[in-house]
C-alpha cells in the first residue's frame, strides 16, 4: 500500500567542531528506515570521588599557586566527565553557523519555509577519550530520524556522519553544528531527533528539536 506521505529526496549535511580540532563535513542520502530505538541514558552519573583533587586545589589556591589549583580542578572535571552520562547541555536552532563554543546566534523562530535548511547547534558533555600515546581521541557517530509531530517516522539514517578528533588535551568544550536539508516536506509540524553515539566512552544520548514547515 502506498504511503499517503512520501519524501522524494532527503539529504543531511553534518558539520562538527571541537575546538581546537578542525571541522569535518560529510553529505549523504539517507534511506527511509528508522534507526534502532535510542537507549535511555543512565538515570544519573556514577559517583565520583574528587576529594583528593579538591584538596590539592584548595591547598594550591591558598598558597597562591593558581595554575596548580586550576590543574587540580581540571583533573576533577575530567574525572566527572568520564563517568557521567553523555549529555546534551544545550540544543537549539541557530540563525547562522556558530563561530565557536557558546558563540552562536539563536534563531528567533522554529518555523521554516519549504526547503529551508535547519541549522542546529548542540553542546555536548561527558564524551569519552581514547588515549593513544600522548594523544586523546574522540570517536562519535551521528544518527537522525525525522518524525511527524504525531510520532510517525518519515525518514532516518544511522551513522550519517562519524566524527573523530585528536588532541593533546582532553578538550571538554565540545559542540556539534548540524545542517539538515529536507526536501518534499508538506506544511506541518515535525520533530528531528539527533542521536550521538560515543564509541570511545561507550555512551550515547539523543535530543529532539520540534519545528514547523510553513508555506
Amino acid at each position: 500500500m502506498r504511503s499517503p506521505f512520501s519524501i522524494p529526496a532527503v539529504t543531511a549535511l553534518a558539520l562538527v567542531v571541537a575546538a581546537p580540532a578542525a571541522a569535518q563535513t560529510q553529505q549523504v542520502t539517507p534511506t527511509q528506515q528508522a534507526p534502532d530505538r535510542v537507549a535511555p541514558a543512565p538515570v544519573g552519573p556514577t559517583p565520583t570521588d574528587i576529594s583528593a583533587e579538591a584538596r590539592r586545589a584548595q591547598e594550591a589556591a591558598a598558597a597562591g599557586r593558581a595554575v596548580e589549583a586550576l590543574d587540580a580542578l581540571d583533573e576533577a572535571a575530567i574525572a566527572i566527565a568520564e563517568k557521567m552520562p553523555l549529555t546534551i547541555r544545550r540544543a537549539t536552532f541557530v540563525a547562522e553557523e556558530p563561530q565557536g563554543y557558546g558563540v552562536f546566534n539563536p534563531r528567533d523562530s522554529t518555523s521554516f519555509e519549504i526547503g529551508q535548511p535547519l541549522l542546529v547547534y548542540a553542546e555536548l558533555a561527558g564524551q569519552g577519550w581514547r588515549r593513544s600515546g600522548d594523544i586523546f581521541r574522540t570517536d562519535l557517530v551521528l544518527d537522525f530520524e525525522l518524525r511527524r509531530a504525531d510520532g510517525q517516522s518519515l525518514v532516518a539514517q544511522q551513522a550519517f556522519n562519524t566524527i573523530a578528533t585528536a588532541s593533546r588535551r582532553r578538550n571538554r568544550e565540545f559542540f556539534l553544528y548540524v545542517t539538515y536539508s529536507f526536501s518534499g516536506l508538506e506544511p506541518g509540524d515535525y520533530v528531528v531527533r539527533t542521536t550521538v553515539r560515543d564509541r570511545a566512552g561507550n555512551k550515547q544520548t539523543a535530543f529532539d528539536l520540534t519545528f514547523a514547515v510553513r508555506r
